[in-house]
């Protein structure tokens, strides 16, 4: 396992096409000219599906963080003119690199399949707007839990707050993060203290292995911003089981949204599309978790 909740087999790839291959001689014409198409078709593809999860505004703003590095944060909003109460910051799974760009006048970017992404829509109302996190320019290459862990994650993050608040004066900040993204929720929620108003954790690493330490050793009690912790009951990731996610909960006595249905799951236990993430619950995960932003009421049980 390489890690938890990346793209997932929902996510589309080139140059996969059972009928490429390679000859002696190099490659078949035919057989490349085929291959390039379907790469096309596929490319294709995955911009009419960026485009269908997209809020109705979308922009990519660069935050520098650091001398000669930024961070590219995806702004989903309303409208270009909205002043939301409330801004949901983004923290996707494995590995969390999107790299953030414009292509052909549209906005771009990795990861489409984990679950805050392709429902980031979902975060966005009259009062409310989502900022997507990037990693760091520079930890395109890694970005490692020892980095989401650290005290340099944390100051660039600040940064991206001092922006979202020099932007939306008087909005809410949240920090809503899955799967690998909940390593840089839970240090985030300590070191940001009262600048943001909530956290929230989505299908928590809370188990060590080779991809990581995760947040399993993680002091909770120095959390004193409000949490909440959304998990499924079947989720068989081998990082993120569920009884220990409901046994933190009940130790630090956050509040737990447990999913217990699902539809049209596939691909490995530790993907995108699995109970890991939330697939065909993703809008009733996505209501919970505003609920609780807006009202600190928490749902039952979702089926």
């Amino acid at each position: 396992m390489a890690g938890a909740e990346g793209e997932g087999r929902g996510a589309l790839k080139t140059g996969t096409d059972p009928k490429f291959r390679i000859s002696k001689k190099g490659v078949c014409p035919l057989f490349l000219a085929l291959a390039l198409a379907a790469g096309a078709a596929q490319a294709r593809d995955y911009g009419e599906w960026l485009q269908s999860t997209a809020a109705p505004h979308e922009e990519i703003v660069h935050v520098a963080v650091r001398s000669d590095v930024d961070e590219p944060v995806l702004l989903s909003m309303a409208s270009a003119e909205q002043k939301p109460k409330r801004v949901l910051m983004l923290f996707p799974g494995y590995p969390g690199i999107m790299k953030l760009q414009v292509r052909d006048g549209r906005v771009w970017f990795k990861l489409l399949g984990n679950y805050l992404l392709r429902s980031r829509a979902l975060f966005v109302d009259a009062e409310d707007a989502a900022a997507s996190v990037d990693a760091p320019t520079d930890q395109y290459c890694c970005f490692d839990d020892e980095f989401r862990l650290g005290s340099t994650h944390a100051a660039d993050v600040g940064k991206i707050v001092d922006m979202l608040a020099a932007r939306f004066p008087g909005a809410e900040i949240y920090l809503i993060g899955t799967s690998r993204g909940t390593v840089s929720v839970a240090p985030l929620a300590v070191a940001l203290g009262t600048r943001i108003a909530g956290a929230v954790m989505t299908s928590t690493i809370v188990q060590a292995t080779r991809a990581g330490s995760g947040v399993g050793s993680f002091d909770f009690g120095a959390v004193k911003v409000p949490m909440l912790f959304v998990h499924h009951e079947y989720d068989g990731c081998v990082a993120t089981p569920y009884a220990r996610v409901r046994d933190l909960a009940a130790k630090y006595r956050f509040p737990l949204v447990t999913v217990t249905g699902s539809s049209n799951t596939h691909g490995p236990s530790c993907e995108a599309f699995s109970y890991h993430g939330f697939a065909g619950r993703e809008r009733e995960v996505a209501a919970a978790i505003m609920q609780w932003v807006k009202t600190r009421a928490v749902a039952p049980t979702i089926q």
